[in-house]
């Protein structure tokens, strides 16, 4: 795995690169490809090759009101790229100062700043510089007064539409964690930090962790769902619960989950959630008797979907 650099404005160059740019948030199978080729060229080429992206969202900064969920934590990213084999991953900081380069300042001062570029991998959409202003275009002609060549990739398709995070999102917030897995190539995630709640899990036969989440984590729609929870590095299958239980409208917590075959105390750790299918809706049961019958079999299923 390639090491990870932080940008700064008077860092030492990486030298020659075929880099990969990009936020990169969900690591699709899109950005995969991209990054992947991005590391195929740097080897033809005999130099180093790096990913630039972005320790966050750059709307998280320019615009956060109206910033999109992130499919990924910025540790979980970072470890998704490294996978792909580049030999450095080069994460500037998103602040004012970056937000507010124009598109030539930008490349001026952190893409030469940074390496000596020979190739630069984009997408085919790539925007970059204050309000977005540079494109492919600036790119490509900025490349030619400075000796690189720049590939813009066509969008991956999957299931006849193209891959975006964008898409990855929508499928995610209507609960379709299937069909987000598929752009993915593998489950979405979400970390959170488990919460004391009202304990009711228990009286059911089925305790539940109750998870707290940043603000700009992409939870799925109110459901239930089959999937796993990683703790500590071991993975356990989960039934998880996304949106206040009809059955308790009072209750608080709106995101817990029971670890099948768990048994310990969870209370103030980080937790992995990955969603693998949806099961259903949620919705108001006529006694609790009922809902704890209508539990034991969603986990019944949970069992038989995740086989762990």
């Amino acid at each position: 795995m390639g090491r990870t650099v932080l940008w700064t404005p008077d860092m030492a160059s990486l030298g020659p690169a075929c880099a990969a740019v990009g936020v990169f948030d969900g690591v699709h199978v899109g950005h995969q490809a991209l990054v992947r080729d991005a590391v195929r060229i740097a080897a033809a080429e005999e130099c180093a090759s790096v990913v630039l992206t972005f320790d966050r969202d750059p709307d998280q900064v320019v615009s956060p009101a109206s910033a999109a969920p992130q499919l990924l934590d910025l540790e979980d990213k970072l470890t998704y790229l490294a996978e792909l084999g580049p030999d450095a991953i080069l994460v500037i900081p998103f602040d004012s100062s970056v937000a507010a380069m124009a598109p030539l300042v930008f490349l001026d001062r952190v893409l030469l700043g940074a390496l000596r570029p020979v190739s630069v991998v984009v997408g085919y959409d790539f925007r970059f510089g204050h309000r977005a202003e540079g494109d492919v275009d600036t790119l490509v002609r900025y490349g030619r007064e400075h000796d690189f060549t720049v590939i813009a990739h066509d969008l991956v398709s999957v299931d006849a539409a193209p891959v975006t995070s964008t898409r990855v999102r929508r499928l995610v917030a209507s609960g379709d964690v299937a069909g987000a897995a598929r752009l993915l190539g593998r489950p979405h995630r979400v970390k959170g930090d488990v919460v004391h709640g009202r304990a009711a899990g228990a009286s059911l036969g089925a305790p539940t962790a109750n998870l707290a989440v940043g603000p700009f984590a992409a939870v799925p729609a109110d459901g239930v769902y089959a999937g796993r929870v990683s703790v500590d590095g071991t993975r356990y299958a989960a039934g998880i619960s996304v949106g206040v239980p009809p059955t308790f409208p009072g209750a608080t917590a709106d995101f817990e989950a029971h670890l099948i075959d768990f048994d310990g105390d969870l209370y103030g750790r980080s937790v992995t959630v990955e969603f693998v299918e949806r099961l259903r809706d949620q919705r108001a049961f006529d006694s609790e008797h009922e809902l704890a019958d209508a539990i034991a079999a969603d986990l019944d299923r949970v069992r038989g979907i995740v086989g762990e």
